[in-house]
């Protein structure tokens, strides 16, 4: 019983983890995109944070074969370019607080998805603390107001549900190949997920607005910690808990990043939007209360 806690609860802390890596990146994005092009700046992310990975996939000596590059290649595509990039591209207009939250109807659509493709059931409690955290979502995506910023928040959405196509991608994956080292796949993803964005920057051209210290530190940031290590351990949570359970636990990030944007982009948000990031804060302590329960019994 003891062992089955320990393999739901590392599982657990890398997402949670993870969240705090993309929490904070939303601040991090918002000034990067203000110096350099989104799609220079995925670039930048992605294929040298897949570089590091690769050194050390050699380092250990661990395979470097790419198992089925198609596949590997589509899950590039959904994580790297549907949501990476386009996420920077809503947030070159929209506000980081609720570009970041909007970005997460992901679970909406990793779990619809996970439900048709991988047969995933949820009980009645994990579809409450899903429903709670979604309301929340409503509360800040505020429908009934005309927002300037409209098209910016379908970009958002737009990646949230590209993510969750990534999610499904991933766990398939993982289901055909169950061998496969995740450093690998990770390493794999993001390299191929970056050469249809470095086409596309060759095809439109270099977009570079300023070279300062915080272009060199948001990069570095990027690279290290939200793509070579949050992808890996954002790809192992996928690996061994529910959809329904890595995607809710992972709503902590936009609460993360709407509070950094308060704090160092004075974003202050408004009644509903506070209201709507306590309500997905709850719908993730539930759901990972949920799952703790599951492993004791």
């Amino acid at each position: 019983m003891q062992n089955s806690f320990k393999r739901k609860l590392f599982p657990i802390l890398s997402v949670v983890l993870m969240t705090f890596f993309w929490g904070y990146n939303w601040v991090v994005m918002k000034q990067a995109v203000q110096l350099v092009g989104p799609w220079e700046f995925a670039f930048i992310r992605n294929f040298f944070g897949a570089i590091i990975l690769l050194f050390i996939l050699a380092l250990t000596q661990k395979s470097l074969k790419i198992i089925n590059i198609k596949f590997v290649f589509l899950i590039g595509i959904f994580q790297m370019i549907g949501f990476t990039v386009l996420v920077l591209v809503a947030l070159v207009h929209g506000g980081t607080a609720k570009t970041s939250v909007l970005t997460f109807t992901m679970p909406i659509w990793a779990n619809l998805l996970a439900f048709y493709f991988l047969k995933e059931k949820m009980t009645n409690r994990q579809i409450l603390a899903i429903a709670v955290s979604l309301i929340g979502l409503i509360l800040i995506f505020d429908p009934v107001h005309k927002n300037a910023d409209f098209n910016s928040m379908m970009i958002a959405i737009s990646a949230g549900f590209f993510w969750g196509c990534g999610v499904i991608s991933v766990k398939r994956y993982n289901e055909k190949y169950p061998q496969i080292d995740l450093l690998n796949l990770t390493a794999w993803q993001m390299l191929l997920g970056s050469l249809p964005i470095l086409i596309v920057i060759a095809a439109k051209g270099i977009e570079i607005y300023e070279i300062n210290p915080y272009f060199w530190k948001a990069s570095l940031y990027n690279i290290i910690f939200c793509n070579a290590l949050a992808w890996l351990l954002w790809n192992y949570g996928v690996k061994h808990l529910k959809t329904s359970e890595v995607s809710t636990i992972s709503l902590l990030a936009p609460v993360i990043g709407s509070l950094a944007a308060f704090i160092e982009l004075q974003e202050a948000p408004k009644i509903n939007e506070g209201i709507g990031l306590t309500m997905i804060l709850c719908g993730v302590l539930l759901t990972i209360l949920l799952a703790s329960r599951v492993t004791t019994r």
